[in-house]
């Protein structure tokens, strides 16, 4: 499976504008499309941005003309730019159901070409499991572009409380993920649940 993250750099006025846009125009398009295996946004209010995830299992359904028009359409309720960025699913875990208001931590991730597959493993086998022996963990994602080494580890969260939580098992686990697995996390992003969709079949 793939995913398609779209981040829409909105302005703070307009952020509710762009999120009724993606909810009330763009999701059934997106959901309907043939390939389409579901669509989460999150927002930031704050700051005005709105990103909507879509999955795939073919990336190139994803480029369809109706979607790309709707995707900047989007951008423009919202008064902003949209920034595409595409991935493979490498780990797609959900221990619990996620509501509406759950806290969502996008972490860039960063490995080493050459031991690609190592840090992929560090992440999945022991991050991962450090974080799901806390409380509130919902779901983990684990998004990779192999050719560039990029990658977004998108956790969910129940509340902000076990987001603290979470950042603080990162932070020790920061100097072993790169010393051993060559991964480094470059930042992380919070943002509020809006909605999530996902298909089985």
């Amino acid at each position: 499976m793939y995913a398609r993250v779209n981040i829409i750099f909105g302005t703070k006025g307009k952020v509710g504008a762009g999120l009724s846009h993606l909810e009330e125009s763009d999701r059934g398009a997106v959901e309907s499309a043939a390939g389409n295996r579901g669509l989460t946004t999150l927002v930031d209010r704050d700051t005005g941005v709105v990103v909507a995830m879509s999955y795939w299992d073919d990336l190139q359904r994803s480029c369809e003309a109706v979607l790309t028009e709707a995707r900047k359409g989007a951008a423009t309720a919202a008064g902003g730019v949209l920034v595409t960025e595409s991935y493979e699913v490498a780990l797609a875990e959900q221990p619990a159901e996620a509501d509406p208001g759950a806290v969502v931590q996008m972490t860039r991730v960063q490995l080493e070409p050459a031991r690609l597959d190592v840090g992929l493993a560090f992440i999945r086998d022991e991050l991962v499991r450090h974080l799901s022996a806390g409380s509130g963990l919902c779901g983990a994602e684990l998004l990779i572009d192999r050719e560039a080494g990029t990658g977004l580890l998108v956790t969910t969260w129940t509340d902000q409380d076990a987001t603290h939580r979470a950042q603080a098992v990162l932070d020790e686990h920061r100097s072993e993920a790169e010393q051993r697995a060559g991964a480094t996390f470059p930042g992380s992003e919070s943002y509020l649940l809006v909605r999530r969709s996902a298909r089985s079949g």
